[in-house]
């Protein structure tokens, strides 16, 4: 059965400005309920807030007027209030809801493509600079919500005050508009040179955790060499960089403020003493004056709001960091059912490229059902990278995988995952508890696990002794249980071992047990899982002897494939068990 590898999506190229508004722009779907909120909230505010100055403006000229109309004057001014706290208060808590369900919707989609881009993805994305992009470029660009709604209401409602200001006097417009104007140009470099300030900064902030990340997983390295400072030195280097961004971003601000501090003020002065004159002509009423001056003080909020563009910016900054993670090429979701079957592999013209690199190159190799196969070769051959082509951990750049006859890129990921287990040589434990740990990949393991199949796999993977001296055995805490490299592999093993596959990979799985304990577990592997196919990464020539079939690599090819006594003739193939150079003489 042949069928066709699936298409990658056709996706729009994203540039790094159009692709980072796009993106805010589908954040601001993200929270459909808490935006409808957020808008209404807006609208409520800035319509009480259109109709202060009108009606201050109405209850001064009826108190010089002494009249009758004073008490609705003062009503409606109360009314007015109070409309605008409560338009502000819903506005406030729509927004931190809002902020908060459009992060976590924005870190839920950029964890699953990091874990979806699997193993390649490390060299892209190294931990530290992927956990930045995950909790603060994903934070920035959940701000969206209520950033965008109060710019563009500010916008809006600084127009309409504009508007109000027209028709009380066509003098005191103009006055704004002329310095509104000087504000946008003042804006435009500085939004472009922040933003630039910004990226640098989230990026050293990346550098530096990636290099923590590193030194925190070679501690014992670092302890035994004596070079802590060195070490110190080296994760901490990013730091100018970090200082520098840091300093021209304030700097950009600072300058901002002042400029647009002293524009503001110019411009209330140059309204004022126009509102001013205009009473004196006769063209407009005391109240009107009051009324004029609240007018041009929201039109110039959208001056004033410089902490507001500051925001936005860094939000910017933050969604180019994420938008990578948001909108990139993804394969379509395979649906295929895998065939029954007993485990055949077959890998037909398979090359592999990794960073610009040829790992695999053009290898063919087939493992009979029910079959025991040892991959081996040296260091940087590429034996992980083939056996990781069975369950889809690698993706091949040519050629063709099948697992019983169905191309591996076409099967399920739910059915794959059921038919192919590993067990890895330095195995990631996760779970609560050491039992949770062991049946991770049995259906609904974060919750509970299966204790039978749980306990019948330690058994086999000879995990069982090690879990029952623990104070609370398969209930002990994974954190609170300290494990040496054989203990960690067999637990990592009897993980496999509970999915019962119908192909069962050891990636060198069993390199920090004895020879004595490997052989007893061999033989429990036999016994649980009788008719599987097995394929053993190893370097011990008594594995690849007890195997049906051994597939030696040589540099990113298979050189050979067939018996270990078979191959033991050739004293290339004899030098990767006993260490001499293959050309030196006997």
């Amino acid at each position: 059965m042949r069928l066709e590898k699936p298409k990658l999506m056709a996706t729009t190229p994203v540039t790094s400005t159009n692709g980072t508004d796009r993106l805010l722009l589908v954040t601001l779907r993200a929270q459909p309920g808490w935006l409808a909120v957020t808008v209404l909230a807006g609208l409520v505010s800035a319509g009480g807030q259109l109709l202060l100055p009108y009606a201050m403006g109405g209850a001064l000229d009826a108190a010089l007027a002494g009249g009758a109309g004073l008490a609705g004057g003062v009503a409606l001014l109360g009314v007015v209030i109070v409309t605008v706290t409560a338009g502000d208060v819903l506005a406030q808590i729509a927004g931190t809801a809002g902020v908060a369900g459009t992060t976590a919707w924005i870190r839920r989609r950029v964890l699953a493509n990091l874990l979806g881009l699997g193993l390649p993805g490390r060299n892209v994305y190294p931990p530290g600079d992927a956990v930045t992009r995950l909790t603060a470029g994903s934070a920035l660009a959940g701000r969206v919500v209520p950033l965008v709604l109060s710019a563009v209401t500010t916008a809006a409602t600084a127009l309409a005050a504009l508007v109000l200001l027209g028709l009380l006097d066509w003098t005191l417009p103009i006055t704004l508009v002329a310095g509104l104007l000087v504000g946008v140009l003042l804006l435009r470099p500085f939004t472009r040179q922040a933003t630039t300030a910004f990226e640098e900064y989230q990026t050293a902030q990346g550098d530096i955790a990636s290099r923590l990340v590193d030194a925190l997983g070679g501690l014992r390295t670092i302890r035994a060499s004596g070079t802590a400072d060195r070490e110190v030195d080296r994760v901490l280097g990013p730091l100018p960089t970090l200082r520098d961004s840091g300093l021209r971003t304030w700097t950009l601000q600072r300058r901002l403020a002042w400029t647009f501090g002293l524009l503001i003020r110019v411009l209330q002065v140059a309204v004022l003493a126009a509102a001013g004159w205009a009473v004196s002509q006769g063209r407009l009423t005391p109240g009107e004056l009051i009324t004029a001056v609240g007018y041009s003080t929201i039109a110039l909020q959208a001056v004033e709001q410089i902490d507001l563009f500051v925001e936005l910016v860094q939000v910017r900054a933050g969604a180019t960091r994420v938008r990578p993670l948001m909108h990139r090429p993804h394969t379509v979701a395979p649906e295929v059912r895998l065939p029954d079957g007993g485990g055949e592999i077959e890998l037909r013209d398979v090359t592999v490229r990794l960073d610009d690199r040829v790992v695999l190159d053009d290898c063919d190799l087939h493992v009979p059902a029910g079959s025991t196969t040892a991959v081996v070769g040296r260091s940087g051959s590429g034996k992980s990278v083939l056996v990781g082509l069975l369950g889809r951990l690698v993706e091949p750049t040519a050629g063709e995988v099948l697992v019983d006859g169905c191309p591996v890129s076409a099967v399920a990921d739910t059915d794959l995952r059921q038919a192919v287990a590993y067990a890895f040589e330095r195995p990631v434990l996760v779970g609560e508890t050491v039992g949770e740990a062991i049946g991770y990949g049995l259906p609904r393991a974060a919750a509970r696990f299966d204790h039978t199949t749980v306990t019948t796999a330690a058994r086999t993977a000879l995990a069982d002794r090690v879990v029952r001296r623990l104070p609370l055995a398969y209930d002990n805490p994974l954190r609170d249980t300290p494990m040496s490299g054989g203990e960690r592999q067999r637990v990592g093993l009897a993980r496999a071992v509970a999915a019962r596959p119908r192909i069962l990979v050891l990636d060198d799985a069993t390199s920090s047990l004895d020879t004595a304990t490997e052989v007893e577990l061999q033989a429990n592997l036999v016994r649980a899982l009788p008719e599987r196919t097995r394929v053993v990464v190893t370097h011990r020539a008594r594995t690849a002897a007890h195997a049906d079939q051994v597939a030696w690599l040589d540099d990113g090819r298979v050189r050979a494939v067939g018996t270990h006594a078979e191959l033991w003739r050739d004293r290339a193939y004899r030098a990767l068990f006993t260490g001499d150079e293959p050309g030196a003489a006997p």
